[in-house]
């Protein structure tokens, strides 16, 4: 992105910022205002109804003392009781509505003594009535009384409502100005904003692309540098290298290699070991192959290989491409060591006509025979008596072979050690020390045969190979750790942009939640009020919210699952997956959807992304149905190893439709048969057992084949929001929990019948 662009994304997304807070202020103060009005128009309401309560219960009231005097049943009177109370406190709050109106309080203390002399001549009819005291005359006099009252009360109650009825109308005017006026600065504040976001979208939009692309070209020039820097590696080393894929077939060959097998490497590559090589398929490191691919760990054999006529140590590494094989020509040690084992046979049977020093000790240690001694170390008789000949061991050694020649006696058991002598010409050569006590029938000690065997060779050569195995290590290591700080840049630079949509899209959430949220009030409140045009736009601006407030909380969603996920911990499938149906409840039981499962393993994970991802994946499901039932069914099953097999890769199979009839009853999914049967690689880094294949299958509308890669892109949509709603963020919010776990997400599909999707995740 140019110095241009990061200055208009930056503006752009400024002034959209403040735009948003400004309509959000000026709609905040304009609907406090409108509130305020508000209050006035229910408050107005309320006395109209307090009115009407007061008429409505003289009525009930007149009624229930009618009806008391007609068949004297209590409950009439508990009812006029009843009314009569409920009169006196609609006048009580009209008096309190009303007390900033001096006329309306002037009527109410004309009306309030007239409800009282009402009332009064009711309960006077009944006291009479219950004193059987009331004649008509009386009766005739108290209802004209009543007449007379009711009147007035009508007359004044007129006045009271038509003065009410007057204020509403003013202030409802007042109030249908001012959501004209809220409707209009919301429509023009909302629309610039959403039009600058789109802008700086695009932008930020086609900036994810350019840095993908540069991580991707990154990636490759990395493979291929770790590539050349293992090749040369490999051809500076001294063991000879080829690297075999899954096939048997050649996909490197050093130079060291090329040489002990007589062929040019270049000539190797991409040919088959056992087509190049038929000699070697007799032999028992080409079966250690299979041995190593089939239990996944290294093995190192040394083997005589006749045809020709040499010994050969190999080291054999398995790995997801297949096999790493290091061997070296090892016949000189090798004829070197059966020539020592011999010589250690012919001195087991003829000790005294062997070459090495072969020499005998009293029962306390002490020289007894060192002729071969002396010849091998020019000692004379004199300096090798008693325990002289200590002086002929090299200083560094000789106190660590007086300790052990020490306890041997002490314990009457063998005595072994590897130390330097120096020989007739002065030089110090290492030899292995050992000697066998002779006991008696007693088991006491009657005297100590020992040999001393001259292992300079071997020792100089195990020193070679561990030099040079130390600086193939320094090598290796040197790389790795290259490697690993071009990973950490690289992780750091997406952890920085996943940072940056997570802030834009915090920072969004609250402007836009008070736009919101005062327009669907708004909404509720003045529905009725609205004409046809009013109410269609007012619709166009509470739908565009809600997308745009849905665009942002998918956006922060997705930013927060490499940022904000917990930590992993044991959880049970089965229950993430209850919860995530619970969730969906209403989807459910509105689609009707039938939902089946297995049983579920229990794995290390995040149980909240867990919940998350088994959610989306059926909601999505549910969501992209035919007009048929929808029938979707959740299955796992355990990295396969069986025969047919290759280690490291999955089984995976689509169902068809009579196989999905019978997982609906119950059968499990991959107990059902297949009839598409594809091979997908196994997680890496994981082991053998370690990994589970989930699926979910479903029977929706399909998706065609060149869509299943792009379906996992953010914002990615193959239908418009009037066909299918949502942001088209659900599945990339998938692929990243998956990503996160260490697996991998990928679908298989035919429209018109359904779609399944598989996803990998590690057991520990």
């Amino acid at each position: 992105m140019n110095r241009l662009s990061e200055k208009f994304v930056a503006g752009g997304f400024s002034s959209a910022l403040v735009l948003l807070c400004g309509v959000g202020a000026v709609s905040y103060l304009s609907i406090e205002r409108l509130t305020a009005e508000k209050r006035w128009v229910i408050h107005t309401y309320q006395v109209i109804e307090g009115l009407d309560r007061i008429r409505i219960g003289i009525s009930n009231a007149e009624s229930a003392q009618s009806s008391y005097i007609l068949t004297q049943k209590a409950v009439h009177r508990e009812t006029y009781q009843g009314e009569k109370q409920e009169v006196y406190k609609a006048i009580a709050a009209i008096r309190q509505l009303s007390s900033d109106n001096p006329d309306q309080q002037r009527r109410l203390d004309t009306f309030e003594p007239l409800i009282a002399q009402k009332f009064a001549l009711l309960e006077q009819s009944i006291k009479l009535f219950s004193q059987k005291s009331l004649d008509k005359p009386t009766q005739m006099a108290i209802t004209d009384g009543g007449i007379e009252i009711s009147q007035q009360l009508q007359t004044i109650s007129q006045a009271m409502e038509n003065e009410e009825k007057s204020l509403l109308q003013q202030r409802t005017a007042v109030t249908d100005a001012r959501l004209s006026q809220i409707i209009a600065v919301v429509s023009l504040g909302y629309g610039l904003s959403v039009v600058l976001l789109i802008i700086v979208y695009s932008l930020l939009q086609k900036q994810i692309r350019i840095n993908k692309a540069l991580s991707e070209e990154a990636i490759c020039l990395e493979q291929q540098a770790a590539k050349a820097e293992l090749a040369n590696i490999l051809e500076s080393v001294t063991d000879a290298f080829i690297a075999l894929d899954h096939n048997w077939c050649f996909t490197y060959v050093n130079q060291r290699a090329g040489q002990i097998l007589d062929r040019r490497p270049e000539d190797l590559i991409g040919k088959n070991i056992r087509e190049e090589l038929p000699e070697v398929v007799e032999h028992k490191f080409y079966h250690a192959y299979y041995q190593a691919v089939a239990e996944q760990r290294v093995i190192q054999m040394e083997e005589y290989y006749p045809p020709w006529e040499r010994w050969f140590e190999n080291r054999i590494y398995p790995s997801q491409e297949g096999l790493s094989i290091f061997f070296q020509d090892i016949t000189r040690r090798k004829l070197v060591e059966i020539a020592l084992e011999e010589n250690e046979r012919r001195y087991r049977s003829l000790v005294i006509a062997t070459s090495q020093a072969v020499w005998i000790a009293d029962t306390n240690g002490m020289s007894k025979d060192f002729s071969s001694w002396a010849d091998l170390t020019g000692q004379s008789d004199t300096e090798v008596n008693g325990r002289g000949w200590f002086n002929a061991i090299h200083p560094e050694d000789r106190k660590l072979t007086e300790l052990l020649w020490t306890q041997a006696i002490a314990t009457k058991s063998l005595y072994e050690t590897e130390h330097r002598v120096r020989v007739a010409d002065g030089s110090y050569r290492f030899f292995a020390a050992r000697a066998v006590p002779v006991l008696n029938a007693n088991e006491d000690i009657q005297e100590w045969v020992g040999t001393h065997t001259d292992i300079s060779e071997r020792k100089l050569a195990e020193a070679a190979l561990q030099q040079a195995n130390e600086e193939l290590e320094n090598k290796v290591q040197q790389r790795t750790a290259e490697l690993q700080r071009l990973n950490e840049e690289l992780k750091r630079s997406n952890q920085e942009l996943e940072q940056f949509a997570y802030v834009a899209s915090h920072d969004l959430q609250e402007p836009l939640r008070a736009v919101t949220g005062y327009s669907q009030l708004l909404g509720q409140e003045y529905q009725d009020r609205l004409d046809e045009s009013a109410q269609e736009y007012f619709a166009y601006i509470v739908d565009g919210a809600k997308r745009m407030q849905q665009l942002i909380q998918d956006l922060l969603a997705y930013s927060r699952v490499g940022t904000r996920g917990q930590e992993f911990a044991p959880v049970d499938c089965n229950a993430a997956l209850s919860l995530a149906l619970s969730n969906l409840h209403i989807t459910i039981a509105e689609s009707k959807a039938i939902i089946t499962h297995d049983p579920l393993p229990k794995l290390i994970a995040d149980k909240t992304q867990m919940v998350q991802l088994f959610q989306n994946l059926i909601g999505n499901a549910i969501k992209f149905r035919r007009q048929e039932t929808p029938q979707i069914h959740i299955g796992a099953v355990r990295r396969g190893g069986g025969a047919g097999e290759q280690r490291g890769e999955f089984i995976t199979h689509s169902l068809t439709t009579q196989q999905r009839q019978s997982v609906q009853v119950g059968e499990p999914a991959h107990a059902a048969g297949s009839s598409a049967w594809a091979k997908r690689p196994a997680t890496a880094n994981s082991t053998p057992d370690s990994v589970w294949l989930f699926w979910v299958q479903d029977n929706g509308i399909g998706i065609k084949s060149q869509y299943l890669e792009r379906i996992f892109e953010v914002f990615r949509r193959l239908h418009t929001r009037r066909e299918f709603t949502g942001t088209g963020i659900g599945l990339a919010i998938c692929k990243k929990i998956v990503e996160r776990h260490g697996g991998r997400i990928w679908a298989e599909s035919e429209p018109g019948v359904g779609t399944t999707f598989y996803l990998t995740l590690n057991e520990n």
